[in-house]
């Protein structure tokens, strides 16, 4: 259904529109091995070719590349990537960079960064979208997206549309509107419930955001490139900060797409990072760096940086149930689980 809808709202964008889309690759050759060639191969990267032809088969007002960015891999996921790319017929729409070539360089598009190890995603993606926004296309949609494949790229079409018809600034692909469909486990779901409360304490004017995490994100390429100087994340984090600087910027300018999903837990270098009490921390940094003091962020400050992974993890699987069964969408004024309450799960 998501993907009968993608390309119906593609038929109502009635300007030629070049989409660009951008992942990052660290320890990720499993997912672009053939099945038969790992038990946990996707072939990732020709699946996306394929999703994405498909979507622009619908006409000839669509036409796409991939940018993928290696992170530092020491697997070297990036050239496996090009030598997959170099088999494709869609070679010349397809393009590898390398974050510590670039980093080497002394490249300006890397934000400063000194290392690989800074980046965790965020410099990978960043680096990217610098790249992509240098090269002035006109209307240019630059879509985010996650190496795996829990969201299939042919749903691209109805963040087009909500750039493009709609006059939003950043179209976001979300798991937890209405009409949304996924395949997660409770327990991520209630960790992800977790995270939204805590954010929600910290960062007030993007309180009517319901999933800020999800690794589906379209900006409007013009919209885009001013905002990627004086970032203050590279890691996890990094779109979030994009979230906040955008709705900042102009409000209630970002678009909340429901859309199909199915997490991709196995081989995920997400999982094994566990960034969500770092990130939580970032929150508390571009709440003092963006925004003006709020005492209900003052309160739950402290509690944020008092936890450490011991306690978060304790926190994790001890989560309030008013948290567990609270809807995100429906009150995004909820704010009925207190510091307090919250500290008592973690003993």
């Amino acid at each position: 259904v998501k993907l009968a809808k993608s390309k119906y709202a593609l038929k109502r964008v009635k300007k030629e529109v070049h989409l660009t889309v951008v992942f990052a690759v660290y320890k990720e050759t499993d997912r672009l091995s053939f099945p038969h060639e790992s038990p946990l191969g996707e072939d990732c990267l020709n699946e996306k070719i394929r999703q994405l032809e498909w979507l622009a088969s619908c006409g000839p007002m669509l036409s796409w590349d991939l940018l993928i960015v290696d992170d530092g891999c020491p697997e070297n996921s990036g050239i496996k990537a090009q030598e997959i790319a170099g088999k494709s017929v869609y070679r010349d729409q397809i393009k590898v960079l390398f974050l510590r070539e670039a980093i080497d360089a002394n490249s300006p598009f890397v934000g400063g960064l000194s290392s690989a190890s800074d980046s965790q995603k965020g410099g990978a993606i960043l680096y990217g979208l610098r790249d992509v926004t240098s090269l002035n296309r006109k209307n240019n949609i630059i879509l985010y997206t996650d190496a795996d494949l829990s969201s299939h790229l042919g749903m691209s079409g109805l963040l087009i549309d909500a750039l493009v018809n709609q006059n939003k600034s950043l179209a976001i692909g979300s798991r937890r509107e209405k009409t949304c469909f996924t395949m997660r486990s409770d327990f991520r779901n209630h960790r992800g419930k977790l995270f939204i409360y805590l954010r929600r304490r910290l960062l007030h004017p993007i309180n009517y955001i319901s999933d800020e995490q999800c690794g589906y994100k379209a900006f409007d390429a013009e919209f885009l490139h001013d905002f990627l100087e004086n970032v203050i994340e590279t890691k996890f984090s990094f779109d979030i900060e994009l979230l906040l600087r955008t709705e900042l910027k102009r409000s209630n300018s970002i678009a909340q797409i429901p859309i199909a999903w199915a997490d991709s837990d196995e081989a995920s270098t997400t999982i094994d990072l566990e960034p969500y009490l770092p990130m939580l921390n970032r929150m508390i940094d571009f709440y003092k760096h963006y925004l003006p003091i709020h005492p209900e962020a003052e309160d739950f400050i402290d509690f944020i940086q008092d936890l450490d992974q011991e306690s978060w993890d304790r926190l994790v699987h001890n989560i309030p149930n008013e948290i567990k069964t609270w809807d995100p969408v429906d009150d995004i004024h909820f704010n009925e689980v207190s510091r307090e309450q919250l500290r008592k799960s973690t003993l």
